[in-house]
């Protein structure tokens, strides 16, 4: 698995793809519930990132679909999302961030339709 931007708050940890692994999805928490008063993605910012991320997909064209989850249990270092195939991991990101995130997932998109026959 290869670490990428080590030196930044948002880290991400990535897989190449596997073939017949099916269709590329992001998966973003945006539970906003914690009965402890812990931390959360969705009060860290999940939700307005899941937005944004829909605008850039959309704007880019990029096919993959996007999708919520509840909680992933990584809620110290959310918000927290998770790309299938090859269950790759970026933690703590933020609306800065969303430019990178999605060349990531065009990356992602690209390397799994080229594994596709």
């Amino acid at each position: 698995m290869e670490q990428i931007n080590a030196k930044r708050p948002m880290q991400a940890f990535i897989n190449p793809p596997t073939p017949s692994a099916g269709d590329p999805v992001l998966r973003i928490c945006t539970n906003d519930r914690d009965e402890m008063g812990g931390p959360v993605c969705g009060k860290r910012g999940g939700a307005e990132i899941k937005v944004e991320l829909e605008k850039g997909i959309e704007e880019r064209g990029i096919d993959i679909t996007i999708s919520t989850i509840n909680c992933m249990g990584y809620c110290s270092r959310g918000p927290a999302l998770m790309l299938d195939p090859g269950t790759s991991f970026i933690f703590q990101a933020g609306p800065e961030d969303v430019p990178e995130i999605l060349d990531i997932a065009e990356k992602l998109a690209a390397d799994t339709k080229a594994l596709d026959p």
